[in-house]
């Protein structure tokens, strides 16, 4: 049984997902209890769930996180129920997500994580967008299933970095050239100079060009792009087998409709408006095409001003931020003021743009009217906040509560249409990427079967067609298995999980699951090498730092629990984890690298840290880039 469900400030769902199982479970409670009536189609009925007997069912639980959140601040983090189901919640922006499943805590919680990184990326500061656009609804819906499905499958996604497709230098370069040529076209052809070009084969990363002045896309990006693409190309190619998450709630009031709301077309060019970013959102106008089923062709470039853009996010998420300080018992006046000045920056800078008719675009009659009055709405109110830091009289915030609720809306008005509307992309640039997408298609066209096939079976540890890898794999008997992670590049290097038999693989494939997850629970502990065995294999896994020449460095500062998660989806955990293994060494100054192995169970402990050594230093003859021995003493 799995369902999320998200519920905003005043407990109504925003969105809900969730299989047929929960449905037929719901129905049966909803009956019980005299909430619904027995249809005589029950089966066909079991597929839809009517919003109010959600609502009647799980109000008291909802009302009941908000208070323990809102008046006591400890909210739960988890319930589980006496049939082994688990319930997790979070929070984000005011709304509180559930998630409700069989599997265990700390995976459900991983799910809330990614699914409100989804929903950051495709509606930015505003939830809401999730009731009223169907496209980014979908866009979410899609991109939840795409990402179970192939955290199941795919080791890329479930450790989250990014796999280097390994081609010829000769390949390497053409398709680096096809990049590097079209992000020219796009320079001449529009006013766009901050751009991406970014091909990808079978989520296996091939090459990406940026021009000069384009804030980086980092990895989390490059990963969260690969799962866009199949969650879009699943448009027309659906199975007729329901997914884990597959039912969306029935609509019943669809009445504020966004511009330009339509589904996404497969194998045409997509263009979506994104936020992306490792430090900072940022929006951007992402077009995908395919050069085949299976090349997808990113073109990316920023869009709109930054000031404008990052001062909007920054106003909705810090009048969130004051919404929660304001409903607990005892203010934190610290907290409220650290709050409220940033919001006064931002809403400063949105007005003073306008104001100076210096707007970063030309605004519409609509958008003035935004501007008019937020700018009405928000000068009494500063008052008001100046005169209750001047007194300390807390009577005075409840009467301005509804006043925040009318700022909050000019806001989401003003996020509506400056930069979640896709007709913000006009046609000058929709023709300079369709040019662009034939021109590198033109250019690769000789290459793209052979990249298919490549990423199809990039290698595998019975590989006998690869004379590099054969070269150092014969060296370690009793290897069955490895992952190498550069986490500075978060690039990637493992063998396909290709074996004789299917019980073979299904053996294995589990076991290498479950050395992951065992591996991640003991790293957020803030423990870096770990040896165990079982009936069948060995495992062993290492996270080591190096200084740029290649010399062995040791954490100055222990490292606590961490409540992250391993990986770069939702914040860049490495990042942080070096920050506080090393306070005070400049950024960029200590890489960072993992390994692991699976060996058969007759391995001893020496084999394993001695032919781990020895592969983490020539790990590099299949990557191209070379490596620095991994020092376990």
């Amino acid at each position: 049984m799995r369902c999320l469900m998200v519920f905003d400030n005043l407990n109504d769902i925003v969105f809900m997902k969730c299989n047929t199982k929960f449905c037929i479970h719901i129905r049966k409670i909803g009956i019980s209890q005299d909430l619904i009536k027995p249809t005589e189609n029950e089966k066909e009925d079991c597929d839809k769930i009517d919003p109010d007997l959600i609502l009647q069912i799980f109000s008291p639980m909802v009302t009941s996180q908000r208070i323990m959140n809102c008046h006591f601040s400890n909210r739960y983090s988890s319930m589980q129920c006496q049939n082994g189901t688990n319930i997790v919640f979070d929070e984000y922006l005011g709304h509180l997500f559930i998630y409700i499943g069989d599997k265990e805590v700390s995976w459900q919680q991983k799910v809330l994580s990614v699914s409100i990184l989804f929903i950051k990326r495709i509606c930015g500061s505003d939830v809401s967008l999730l009731k009223y656009s169907r496209r980014r609804r979908f866009l979410v819906s899609k991109l939840l299933d795409v990402w179970l499905k192939r955290s199941n499958k795919e080791q890329c996604v479930l450790i989250e970095a990014v796999e280097q497709l390994t081609v010829s230098a000769e390949l390497s370069t053409a398709a680096l050239t096809a990049a590097k040529t079209a992000a020219e076209k796009m320079k001449t052809k529009s006013a766009f100079s901050r751009v991406h070009i970014l091909i990808m084969v079978r989520q296996k990363f091939l090459t990406l060009y940026s021009s000069r002045n384009a804030t980086d896309l980092c990895a989390g990006d490059t990963l969260f792009l690969a799962l866009l693409a199949e969650a879009i190309q699943t448009v027309d190619s659906e199975p007729k087998d329901k997914s884990d998450l597959d039912v969306i709630i029935v609509e019943k009031d669809n009445s504020l409709q966004l511009e330009n709301d339509v589904p996404l077309p497969r194998n045409k060019i997509n263009s979506l408006l994104i936020l992306l970013g490792q430090h900072g959102l940022k929006l951007n106008a992402v077009h995908l095409s395919y050069i085949t089923d299976g090349v997808p062709l990113f073109i990316i470039h920023e869009i709109g001003n930054d000031v404008f853009n990052s001062s909007v996010i920054d106003s909705l998420t810090s009048f969130c931020t004051i919404q929660e300080i304001q409903i607990r018992g005892n203010v934190d006046r610290e907290a409220l003021k650290i709050a409220y000045d940033t919001v006064d920056s931002s809403m400063k800078k949105i007005i003073d743009l306008f104001k100076k008719k210096n707007a970063p675009f030309a605004p519409t009659r609509s958008v003035l009217a935004i501007i008019t009055t937020l700018a009405t709405r928000w000068e009494p109110l500063k008052k008001k906040y100046l005169d209750y830091f001047k007194n300390n009289d807390s009577s005075s915030l409840i009467a301005i509560e509804s006043s925040n609720m009318n700022i909050v809306c000019s806001l989401k008005d003003l996020h509506h249409h400056c930069m979640l509307n896709e007709s913000l992309i006009d046609s000058y640039t929709k023709e300079a990427v369709s040019e662009a997408s034939a021109m590198v298609a033109v250019m690769l066209r000789d290459y793209t079967s052979f990249f298919e096939v490549k990423a199809m079976n990039n290698f595998t540890m019975r590989s006998r067609s690869t004379l590099n890898i054969n070269k150092y794999l014969e060296e370690f008997p009793g290897l069955v298995h490895f992952i190498y992670v550069d986490r500075m590049s978060h690039r990637m290097i493992a063998p396909g999980l290709e074996f004789a038999s299917q019980e073979t693989l299904e053996l294995t494939k589990k076991k290498v699951w479950s050395m992951i997850e065992f591996s991640r629970q003991h790293l957020r502990d803030g423990h870096f090498i770990v040896l165990w065995k079982d009936n069948t294999f060995t495992y062993s896994y290492f996270l080591w730092f190096e200084d740029q020449s290649g010399t062995s460095l040791k954490p100055r500062v222990q490292p606590t629990a961490s409540e992250l998660f391993p990986g770069i989806l939702n914040g860049d955990y490495y990042e942080k984890l070096l920050e506080q293994c090393f306070p005070r060494m400049p950024k960029g100054k200590v890489r960072c690298f993992e390994l692991f192995c699976v060996h058969l169970g007759l391995a001893t402990a020496s084999c394993v840290l001695e032919h781990s050594r020895r592969l983490s230093a020539t790990v590099w003859e299949v990557t191209g880039r070379p490596s620095n021995l991994l020092d376990l003493f």
